[in-house]
């Protein structure tokens, strides 16, 4: 989440995954956008239907085209991806390794080196046959499930579960698998009971949770499973290469429109969950400030009816019960980003929403620094996103576009008494190149903006080509782990021109691009898959790339440790950083003094600042959460380390509330007491800082302007 609302968040919880943007540079994520959810009788998909077709053979020969010939990195489909892709698609079908058995994987061994052949023939049958596998595994414990959720549990026993996924290994037959399940089933019931929830509608609620997902898995159909399969191989290839089926390539524009309705949140899958990997300005879920990026969605219903749990769920299924019609409610049980793991969800509802673009326009506000009998103001200019209506927008429709909406917010800069310029841009996902290309205009004479380096060799240089600067005063550009893409290209060229000092912590770091191609050709097409994929590589003017690393800001803000597990890094098979030929441009760079005194400014004043210490207890609360590999099935000590965690947590915020003058709040009351203007009041206290920071690098300049100035008047009084 960004700075803000992770601060905000801060505030009320218990305890505490290029563009992410609206414009889909980071890859496909399930958008939540215009479409009704409907609720169809199930009825199971029979296994004769999953098999093969001429249409899903001409994708595999396609996909492999491309991936093979036009990807930027492109890899020889051989025993090793063959391996890889086996490796994967068992991890998509059973991240938890809690449906297939050691047996089971050894019986698919002989398989391993033979997907390569295979593809290569146009033949995925293999994926239908480990499916079937999956789902009659999956039918024989969902029954097994059942039994179990009537056990009465002993919760004053001495055990505990592992939570620590990357340490799951394959129980290596039936009897080990039940008592994997029987600690799953018993923490499932820990957990609800922690929220007070009866046993018997305890009990109610786990058999529709899993009898929900075995329907969902039953109900596949042929080019849903094959989607799976094939992208098993393409995330071998690349984060961002993915096929689409027919169904997903239409969500994929709908993501694209401009007009959405919702609540405002893109989602992806991770594990078994639902994430949140983006909040979209403007809509229900950023003006609410009640869910954030990273959280997880465990539940999901309608106004007025039953919550359904959707653990284990499709990505697009899930998407589909959280669409809907303006003016209509949705209810999410939501696991906060850092909650402790096991700890009950908090119920959130939101009222759906068209989210227009408009809504995520440039907007300019202000902050005021005292000093002395003065008053110092600076203008603060944030953009959510780098958008445009260009070509789009019907007659009589306005204009908008980040440019030429910031061109005319700078003109009411200019005309202000503003001492400097901050440009925020936390939590932008980026959007439309051009427009970060131009909106670097505003801030430097013509010349190159960013580089371009196709998977053919050939480089080429996007240039700003207007002379005209509109603003020239002192700049800061704030960032955060949120500004991918777009963003990445303008913080990078105003760092690269000693324009404007980055100020935040390090970004995304996505920094390719990728193509959507058509698999199936001619005017008789019903159904239109696709292959997105990566074609070329974006390079700052400097020659460093913003992939993989990001833009590192030259004074990183004191709110807390980097996560090492988040931005491009975090994912398999993500493009290295890597450097091609400088630009030629006419370099800059902020003097090393000059940061390093403007810092070392700014972590005296953190290291005193309230809002800056809950920031970064806040920050370590999620560190220490990330680090919990065991969770204690006695309810007795579950609830003790719930209540001292949350206990924490409250003695903190209220700290904080206390140098702010407010009273003190208890887990009870605290939903109820927020801060000052909720999520604005992080904004200030962000955007002051930064004012701050611009304020001591105006200082510095001056004072080595009047050190020359003396140093030129004592030689020319000596030589006289």
């Amino acid at each position: 989440m960004t700075f803000s609302s992770m601060a905000c968040r801060a505030s009320k919880t218990t305890t505490l995954c290029a563009s992410l943007a609206l414009f889909g540079v980071v890859g496909l994520v399930g958008l939540i956008g215009q479409v009704k959810v409907s609720h169809a009788e199930v009825i199971d998909v029979p296994s004769a239907q999953l098999t093969m077709n001429d249409e899903l053979r001409e994708d595999i020969y396609q996909t492999l085209y491309h991936l093979r010939l036009q990807h930027y990195t492109p890899n020889e489909l051989d025993d090793e991806y063959s391996a890889r892709t086996l490796d994967s698609y068992l991890d998509l079908l059973d991240p938890n390794k809690t449906y297939f058995t050691q047996e089971d994987i050894d019986e698919l061994e002989p398989y391993r080196y033979k997907i390569d052949d295979l593809l290569k023939k146009r033949d995925a049958e293999l994926a239908f046959d480990i499916f079937k596998i999956y789902r009659q595994r999956l039918d024989d414990r969902t029954e097994k499930i059942m039994a179990l959720i009537k056990t009465d549990f002993d919760f004053e026993a001495q055990e505990s579960i592992n939570i620590d996924r990357d340490s799951f290994t394959w129980a290596q037959d039936q009897i080990e698998l039940d008592e994997t399940w029987r600690k799953r089933i018993k923490n499932d019931t820990l957990q609800q009971l922690m929220a007070e929830t009866e046993l018997e509608q305890i009990r109610e609620n786990l058999a529709r949770r899993y009898q929900r997902q075995r329907d969902v898995i039953y109900q596949l159909k042929a080019d849903e499973v094959f989607e799976w399969f094939m992208n098993a191989y393409a995330r071998e290839v690349g984060p961002h290469t993915q096929y689409m089926s027919d169904l997903t390539a239409e969500n994929f524009r709908i993501s694209m429109s401009l007009s959405l309705e919702g609540i405002g949140a893109a989602l992806q899958s991770k594990d078994d969950y639902t994430v949140v990997n983006r909040i979209l300005p403007g809509g229900p879920a950023e003006r609410s400030g009640l869910l954030g990026e990273e959280d997880k969605i465990i539940a999901v219903g309608q106004e007025d009816e039953d919550m359904i749990n959707v653990i284990g769920w499709r990505l697009m299924d899930v998407v589909k019960m959280i669409r809907g019609d303006k003016g209509t409610k949705v209810k999410l049980d939501i696991e906060e980003e850092g909650a402790v793991p096991g700890s009950p969800p908090e119920r959130v509802e939101f009222v759906r929403d068209v989210i227009q673009l408009e809504d995520q326009a440039a907007q300019l506000s202000s902050v005021e620094l005292p000093e002395g009998d003065d008053i110092k103001k600076y203008s603060v200019i944030s953009i959510p996103s780098f958008y445009s209506n260009s070509g789009q927008a019907k007659s009589g429709t306005k204009y908008t576009a980040t440019a030429h909406d910031v061109g005319k917010l700078l003109e009411e800069v200019n005309e202000s008494d503003s001492e400097g310029l901050i440009i925020d841009l936390r939590g932008n996902g980026g959007g439309y190149l051009n427009e970060a290309i131009n909106l670097t205009g505003l801030f430097i004479p013509q010349g190159p903006v960013v580089q371009v380096l196709q998977q053919n060799g050939k480089r080429s240089v996007l240039r700003d080509k207007h002379n005209a600067v509109a603003y020239d005063g002192p700049m800061v550009v704030l960032i955060d782990r949120y500004s991918a893409s777009a963003s990445e290209i303008f913080a990078a060229a105003l760092q690269d021109y000693g324009r404007a000092i980055i100020v935040g912590e390090r970004s995304f770091g996505k920094g390719t691009v990728q193509r959507v191609a058509p698999l199936r050709y001619g005017n008789k097409v019903e159904h239109e898959s696709q292959i997105k994929f990566t074609t070329a590589k974006f390079f700052r003017v400097n020659g460093g790339s913003t992939q993989y690393k990001g833009v590192m800001p030259d004074i990183v803000l004191n709110s807390g440790e980097e996560d090492e597990e988040f931005g491009e890094r975090s994912y398999d098979n993500a493009l290295p950083w890597s450097q091609t030929a400088a630009a030629k441009y006419e370099s800059s760079s902020i003097p090393v003094d000059k940061i390093q005194a403007v810092g070392s400014q700014h972590v005296q004043r953190s290291e005193k600042s309230p809002a800056f210490e809950l920031l970064r207890q806040n920050s370590q609360r999620i560190a220490r959460n990330k680090d919990i590999k065991e969770l204690s099935l006695n309810l007795k000590e579950r609830k003790a380390t719930r209540d001292q965690l949350e206990q924490e947590s409250i003695d903190q915020l209220n700290a904080y509330r206390a140098s702010l003058g407010l009273e003190s709040v208890t887990s009870e009351t605290r939903s109820d007491n927020p801060l000052p203007g909720e999520d604005e009041h992080w904004n200030v206290v962000y955007h002051t800082e930064a004012a701050r920071v611009l304020n001591d690098a105006i200082a510095w300049k001056n004072s080595m302007i009047t050190q020359q100035t003396a140093a030129t008047a004592g030689t020319e009084t000596a030589t006289n």
